[in-house]
């Protein structure tokens, strides 16, 4: 039993190292533009097409195939918010209702490009590493190393560079941002060319997982926005926190419950938590 639970935590954090990338993601997006982008699922999902396609068809190696999916996803991005997003700055119904929109044109790309027939790319990194006792694939723990350097990284350019300071002066007080020299269109820009990049690596990892198919990202951009709320939104590593708690809550409740509510687990940790901090775990305590 004991193994088996600590068996569930490790996978717990893995899978919730993923919710992170995307939380990440949805609060850099939210806090510089206003907006909660629903559509980062659907560049996750184009992420992941993306990297199978570079590797199974062009013939990439993998870690290459990552690249050129990301890059592709990123395109994807600026182009989204130079035609779109950027109309619906500050405006949160505006911006759901393009996101939304997103999601279908995407994932009606997918199908008809694809098929709903999955694909599967977890031959990529075979085999597995033992840990007290514990068996977990190596590529598992290869995913949840990247995205872990990735969130931290990013909090270090946040924290560290001019780019990260003009970034967090604007979401603090736009208008003081912009008489200080800070040009807020282009970081807006950069925020979510930046974030639908995340979300193209998140995919194309988690292409090396489990099998991908156009619906995916409906589910994970549900969970990161949970993570993120946990987390408490405008916090780059809580997001990293709230994503693996929330992958936790998830792995170790169907241990002792039914593992057809494991989804349920994850919200009922999350509403207790708003309870005594509405701000989130990380967030303003108010």
């Amino acid at each position: 039993m004991t193994q088996l639970v600590i068996g569930q935590l490790l996978n717990g954090v893995i899978v919730g190292s993923l919710y992170g990338i995307l939380a990440l993601g949805v609060t850099l997006t939210f806090g510089l533009t206003g907006v909660v982008n629903f559509a980062l699922g659907a560049f996750m999902m184009l992420g992941a097409y993306g990297t199978w396609y570079f590797y199974d068809v062009i013939g990439f190696p993998y870690p290459l195939a990552v690249l050129a999916a990301v890059i592709v996803v990123s395109i994807l991005g600026l182009v989204s918010d130079l035609a779109l997003f950027r109309y619906t700055r500050g405006n949160l119904v505006n911006g759901l209702l393009v996101s939304i929109g997103l999601i279908f044109i995407f994932e009606a790309m997918v199908l008809t490009a694809f098929t709903t027939t999955p694909k599967d790319l977890s031959y990529v990194l075979p085999g597995a590493v033992k840990f007290a006792g514990i068996t977990l694939p190596k590529i598992r723990v290869a995913v949840c190393a990247v995205f872990v350097v990735v969130i931290v990284g990013t909090y270090l350019a946040l924290t560290r560079t001019w780019l990260g300071r003009a970034a967090f002066a604007y979401s603090q007080n736009s208008e003081a941002a912009a008489l200080m020299g800070v040009r807020t269109g282009r970081l807006q820009t950069l925020v979510v060319v930046y974030s639908t990049a995340l979300a193209g690596l998140g995919g194309g990892l988690y292409a090396s997982m489990y099998s991908i198919e156009p619906t995916i990202g409906a589910f994970y951009i549900l969970k990161a926005v949970e993570a993120a709320i946990l987390a408490g939104v405008g916090s780059v590593i809580g997001a990293l926190g709230g994503g693996i708690i929330l992958g936790i809550s998830e792995n170790i409740g169907s241990v002792f419950f039914p593992a057809a509510f494991r989804d349920v687990y994850g919200l009922v940790f999350l509403i207790a938590i708003l309870l005594v901090r509405p701000g989130g775990l990380f967030g303003d305590r108010s």
